[in-house]
């Protein structure tokens, strides 16, 4: 029997669809490096390079019943490039409505209790939003937290407005449900975000 050094990455992959661990902690080891490396030139920070990668490969085994890849290398570093961009941009957007809260609405003596809630808020809004299908995720981030027009996200997808419409109704619905425990203290945020 072959060494699994020896296997190719393709051979590895075909090991792995039929629930090889050795094979797949075979592929961990060979390309785990470059992947770290590419994470972590995106978002400089070990932790979140390390669960960036972590997810990755858990992603990868969780599908291993219909992987179809040609070019692995090719895959991971697309894969990792992907979720380093989603994080920064996540990032940015939690950034951005900190900045809002903070310059826009009336200041309250408790700023650390201000600045926790909405963390707890932000986190709630991005974990709801992962129950959403990609497609209406993307256009709601795109209209309510990054401040696009209907018209424009049409365009930018390329998808009709009433498309556009029609996501944006059904992430508020959902969204609307998933955050109903923070309507009672709600800020001005929240109610710009889903009314």
């Amino acid at each position: 029997m072959r060494v699994l050094a020896a296997y190719t990455d393709y051979e590895l992959l075909a090991a792995i669809r039929n629930d090889d661990e050795k094979a797949f902690s075979e592929l961990f080891k060979r390309h785990w490096r470059g992947v770290h490396s590419m994470a972590y030139s995106k978002v400089r920070s070990k932790e979140v390079t390390e669960e960036i990668v972590q997810d990755l490969f858990i992603s990868l085994w969780d599908k291993r019943g219909s992987l179809s890849i040609n070019n692995l290398p090719s895959y991971l570093f697309t894969a990792v490039k992907h979720k380093a961009l989603n994080y920064i941009e996540a990032e940015l957007v939690h950034k951005k409505y900190w900045d809002y809260s903070r310059n826009y609405l009336p200041q309250q003596e408790e700023g650390t209790e201000t600045m926790v809630d909405f963390d707890e808020l932000m986190e709630a809004i991005e974990a709801g939003m992962d129950h959403l299908p990609e497609k209406s995720k993307r256009v709601f981030r795109l209209n309510r937290l990054e401040g696009h027009s209907v018209h424009e996200i049409a365009g930018i997808l390329n998808l009709s407005e009433k498309a556009i419409q029609y996501h944006i109704t059904q992430s508020l619905k959902k969204l609307r449900v998933h955050l109903k425990d923070f309507f009672i203290t709600s800020s001005g945020i929240l109610m710009s975000l889903l009314f």
